[in-house]
Formats: C-alpha cells, structure tokens, sequence
C-alpha cells in the first residue's frame, strides 16, 4: 500500500483548514488540522509530517517561533508559512526558521498545489537522501566487519603505499595496534630490511592476485612468515593519496611452515638414524683407538726431559680435546637421530634442580657469575636422566652466554591451567640476534665457535617426548629465557615419588 503523504494544518480558522482539507484530501493527502501551537507539536512529536501549512498567528505563540520545534520532531518535512498580515520581519523569521515557502493570503488553490508538490518532491529527495545514506552505513558497516573478522590479515594501501588500512588480525599477528601502522609506510614498518626490494617488486608489478610470501616483523622484534596476496582496490583512483589503491591479504603460514620443516628434520633424521646406526661402531673404534694411542703417546712424551718436550704435551692436549669433541658430537647425532626409551616414573623436577645449581656452582663461581635458585615444588612424569640432561645443557648455555658479573636464574613453577610443570633458566647475558631466534632449536644450527649445533634440538626432542613444549625469549643486550613446560604427575602419582627421584 502506498505511503500517503501527511498535511498537518496549524491554524485557529477552523474554516480555512476545512477548506485545506477538502482542496488536499482528494488529492491524496492524509489532512490532521491542530488549532494551536501546543497540540501542532504534540501531533509532530506523534506521528511526524510531510507537509506543515503553519499560521504566524496562532493563540499561544508565533508561527515563525514554532517552525525550529516543528522540523525538530519531523526533519525531513517541508513547512509553509502561511499569513494574511504579512510583514518583512515575518518574512525574515520564517526565512530563519527553515521555511520552504512564506504563503500570502489570500491565495490561488493552484500556486497552494503547486507549492505543495514541490515541498513535497523536497520531502521525497529528503528520504531518499536518508534511505541511501542509512543503507551506506549499514554496507560499510558490514564491510568494516567482514575485514574485522576475517582471519587474514588485511592491509590498504594509498597510491604512495602508506598504509590505510589494518584490521583486527593484522594487529594480533603483528603486535602493532592500527593506530601504530596507518599513516606509516609498509615497507618500512612491517617487513624486516632484507625482504623489503622483493616485497615492493610485487607491489609494483602491476599483476592482479599476485602471491608470495615473506616474512612480516612483530612489535617485539620477531618475525611471522606470511603468505601475502596482492589485489588492486576497486576504489583506488590512483590520483587521490587518501584512496585505497591496493589490498595487501595475508594468511599467517609461521605454524604450518615450522610443522613442515619439523617433518622434513624427521624425516632426515629417520634416514640418519639409519646410517648412524651403522657407522656408529665404525667410527667410535677408530676414535677410542686414537685416543689410546695419543694416551701412550703423552706418557712416552712425559718421560722425557723438560728440555726435550718442547710443544708436544701441549699439541697432545689440543688432539685429546677435539678427539673428545668429535665423540661427544657423535654422541648427540646419535642421541637426536635415534632416541633411546624413555622412562615414565615421577621426577621432583625442584630437587633434580638444586641438584644441577649446586653441580654448576663451582664453574659459576670461577667465571664470575652468579646463578640464583627460585624453585617452588612440582613433580612431573618423564626420565629422570633425560629430563636432567635437558636442564644441564640450559644451564651451560646460559652460563656461557653471560659475562663476569652476571647472573642465571632457574626456577619452576606449576602451572595449574595446563597441567605442567615450568622450569625456566634466564640469564642476563647478550641474547640471541634478530633474525636467528627462530633458528635456534634447527640440528646443527649455532653461534659458537665450537657449538655442534645439536643442544637445543635435543632440549626440544626430549621435552617433546615427554608431550611438553619449549618457549625462548630473548632480546639483544638483556639476556634469554628458555622454558621448558612438562607434564605434571598426578596427586596419587606424587605421593608415590621416592624422595630425590
């Protein structure tokens, strides 16, 4: 049914608005006639109006001082002011007041008609104003949400390739909030130097869904590996800086990377382990027989005079020392490629811990360092000489990384929420450089000089067998955290624990 437009009559003639009512009702008009002021608001504030025919002298006020009130309770109508003692001031205010038309009387019914098709083509262009921009709000609405909610980051881009736009997953990714990002330039803000000419490359290609993938820098320093799709924006004109010209749509890939990595070092461990298995007895015969003759070797040397031993004992040292090396290294190959069982039995992880401080203190306090117990009780279920083996590696690692002066912390927690017990080892030291973190817990991945590069992947193995995970945190010139998560025993699995297991 078609909307009939409404005609509200403000005017004590009762005769005039009759006459009104007759001219405008078989014309369509749904005709309300109010006599005062009072009820002329009461009737807007109700139902509203198209159209208003308002007296300027009315019982209780002016015409031209209830115009503001009038539009204020229906905006989109249009009022004509009707009078029959016209005056200029009348004219002004009615002007000032808002409006459409300032009616003499007496007046033609056709020029009345007119006027009031006219007021209402204003009236209908009103609404249609209002119904296009409520329906653009409520579409940028929805667009501000899907890009809000989606699970890709998505970034605008203006022609100079600042950034616009930066939604809610963007900023869990990156650490940055909007307001740290928009307004910057996104090659200098979210991409690490070594990737930026590659990323602008794709930029500036030109080609529509282009894809690639780079890594993106968080706030904290860290990389995420993001593969990235470039879209040209369908409004970007190119010529205003403030349009969105492009779309930057990344899918955060760090985990499913990190997992296929995992599965290719499995994989190649698993063929290593093979051949490990073989050529361990071969090369550890030849090494043990090394090692005796180099024994045999330094008694003979030794029974010589001072004078006549020159650089020997030194050099048998050097040899004996990187023949220990190797073996050592062999060891860890073969500890990494080829785990042995492990046993499941509760471990007091606080005592297993004072144990290791009180074996490294000695070293500790020759270098200079002071290493600090904050262990809280907690019982966890794994072996009991893997489990040390892990917290022994930390420790050393820590240890080497910290200069005279410094301190390592270790210390456990319980972590109620997921069942495990924590144990940390911090130190103060340099920390790990940007770009290497990731890299850390790689099998032969290191940065010294005489590392084997297999510490930290077997920490990460062994903490893995026992369904636990590893955390690092680093920063450059404040030190290193390593946190080693494992499962907690249960209350009847604890009471049973023998003490110092």
């Amino acid at each position: 049914m078609a909307h009939r437009p409404v005609l509200l009559i403000v005017d004590d003639n009762r005769d005039l608005a009759e006459n009104l009512a007759d001219i405008f009702e078989p014309r369509g008009f749904e005709v309300r006639h109010t006599p005062s002021a009072r009820e002329g608001l009461d009737s807007a504030r109700a139902t509203g109006f198209d159209l208003a025919f308002v007296d300027v002298n009315l019982p209780d006020t002016s015409g031209t001082e209830l115009l503001p009130a009038l539009r204020g309770h229906s905006p989109w109508g249009e009022v004509v002011v009707i009078t029959g003692h016209a005056t200029l001031d009348s004219a002004v205010a009615a002007v000032r007041g808002g409006a459409f038309h300032y009616v003499v009387k007496p007046f033609k019914v056709d020029d009345l008609v007119a006027t009031a098709e006219s007021a209402l083509r204003q009236v209908a262009l009103r609404k249609e104003r209002t119904r296009l921009a409520a329906a653009l709000e409520m579409s940028e609405r929805l667009y501000r949400d899907v890009v809000e909610s989606a699970q890709v980051l998505v970034v605008g881009l203006d022609p100079g390739d600042t950034v616009r736009l930066f939604n809610r997953r963007s900023s869990e990714v990156t650490g940055f909030a909007p307001d740290e990002v928009i307004g910057r330039p996104l090659l200098a803000t979210l991409f690490p130097p070594d990737v930026r000419d590659r990323v602008a490359a794709h930029l500036a290609s030109g080609r529509g869904n282009d894809e690639f993938e780079a890594p993106v820098l968080t706030r904290e320093g860290r990389t995420r590996v993001v593969l990235w799709h470039v879209a040209p924006a369908g409004s970007g004109t190119g010529h205003d800086d403030e349009s969105l010209a492009r779309y930057v749509v990344g899918a955060d890939v760090t985990e499913r990377r990190t997992l296929e990595r995992r599965a290719a070092e499995h994989e190649a461990l698993a063929h290593m382990g093979t051949l490990a298995a073989g050529l361990a007895h071969e090369i550890r015969n030849p090494l043990n027989a090394a090692l005796l003759q180099l024994h045999l070797l330094g008694r003979g040397i030794d029974k010589l005079a001072p004078d006549d031993r020159g650089p020997l004992p030194d050099r048998v040292r050097i040899v004996a020392g990187e023949l220990r090396r190797l073996e050592r290294l062999l060891s860890d190959f073969l500890e990494l490629a080829r785990p042995r069982p492990m046993a499941r039995e509760p471990v007091e992880l606080h005592a297993m811990l004072d144990e290791l401080v009180t074996f490294h203190e000695p070293a500790a306090l020759e270098r200079g360092i002071t290493l600090v117990r904050r262990l809280s009780e907690g019982v966890a279920v794994g072996d009991r000489e893997r489990l040390k083996q892990v917290f022994h590696n930390l420790i050393v690692n820590a240890m080497e990384a910290t200069a005279r002066g410094g301190a390592v912390t270790v210390s456990s927690h319980r972590e109620p929420a997921d069942h495990t017990v924590a144990v940390s080892v911090s130190d103060n030291g340099r920390g790990i450089p940007r770009g290497t973190i990731e890299k850390v817990f790689e099998p032969f991945f290191t940065t010294k000089e005489a590392g084997t590069g297999l510490g930290l992947a077997i920490v990460r193995q062994i903490a893995e067998r026992h369904g636990g995970r590893v955390q690092l945190e680093s920063a450059e010139g404040k030190g290193t955290t390593v946190t080693v998560l494992i499962p907690a025993a249960s209350t009847r699995a604890a009471s049973k624990a023998p003490a110092g297991v």
